[in-house]
């Protein structure tokens, strides 16, 4: 049986300055391009923040809440 495919998309992200030169000092270390230094930093914050996910999401509830986001719509 196969198996379901992860849903993919593709995310635009504009940096300049620092940002943009530490990402270009980290091509070779976390990747090969900036879209794979970009990933790979958002991966290593993910594994090392996955404990603090349920207080993250009640964040974004409460700032909801307080009008400071808006929810997308699905």
């Amino acid at each position: 049986m196969p198996e379901k495919s992860q849903k993919k998309t593709e995310v635009r992200v504009f940096l300049e300055g620092v940002q943009l030169k530490l990402v270009d000092d980290l091509i070779g270390i976390y990747g090969n391009t900036r879209s794979e230094v970009i990933r790979n930093i958002i991966q290593i914050w993910f594994n090392d923040n996955i404990e603090k996910r349920k207080e993250i999401l009640e964040l974004g509830k409460e700032a909801q809440k307080e009008g400071y986001t808006s929810l997308p719509e699905k």
